[in-house]
């Protein structure tokens, strides 16, 4: 999206939010406004934004937030695929490892990106473990595997939450170790 699409954008926010459009009426406050949201919604496409902002719009009557129109836009490009549950999830991960023992890299492969996490993105732990007994498989490793995918695709969905730009200077800041929280280094 460019900064003429932006300024679409903030119209329609404008025409159908109060507080937007007044603080769209203080110059200041207005270039400070119009480059955060550039900032944060710049990196999606036009079309995509102005679907989210319609569907924030239809959904409530209280002004969306950047993380709200993010969020409509993440669940308007959201595949099925995505958005299964953890028990649908642990079926995968369970016809995984009762055939685990002869599991190929490319049989592995192919399955869910969030399933191979858990497995740490490794063929051999899927083998390993379709060598446990299938009562402990079926009761500890499941107990496991529920409470770690909910993380899993929480932290996911987080992820794809932040701009490019933002995970960029994040991970710049991380290898130059300049995270400052409070008085002292992380």
């Amino acid at each position: 999206m460019n900064k003429k699409e932006l300024v679409q954008i903030m119209t329609i926010l404008g025409s159908n939010y109060q507080s937007i459009a007044k603080q769209l009426e203080d110059q200041d406050k207005q270039r400070i406004v119009f480059q955060t949201w550039y900032e944060c919604l710049g990196d999606l496409d036009y079309s995509l934004v102005l679907a989210a902002v319609k569907k924030c719009i239809i959904n409530s009557s209280y002004p969306p937030t950047i993380h709200d129109i993010r969020s409509s836009a993440l669940e308007l490009v959201t595949t099925k695929e995505e958005k299964r549950t953890p028990i649908e999830y642990w079926n995968e991960a369970f016809k995984m490892i009762k055939s685990g023992t002869y599991m190929t890299q490319e049989e592995f492969d192919k399955h869910s990106e969030v399933v191979k996490k858990f497995f740490g993105n490794n063929v051999a732990q899927v083998k390993e473990l379709a060598m446990t007994d299938l009562q402990t498989v079926s009761t500890v490793t499941k107990g496991q595997f529920l409470k770690q995918i909910e993380f899993l695709q929480e932290r996911e969905k987080e992820d794809k939450l932040l701009p490019n730009s933002i995970k960029e200077t994040v991970l710049k800041l991380a290898n130059k170790g300049q995270f400052l929280i409070g008085d002292g280094n992380v």
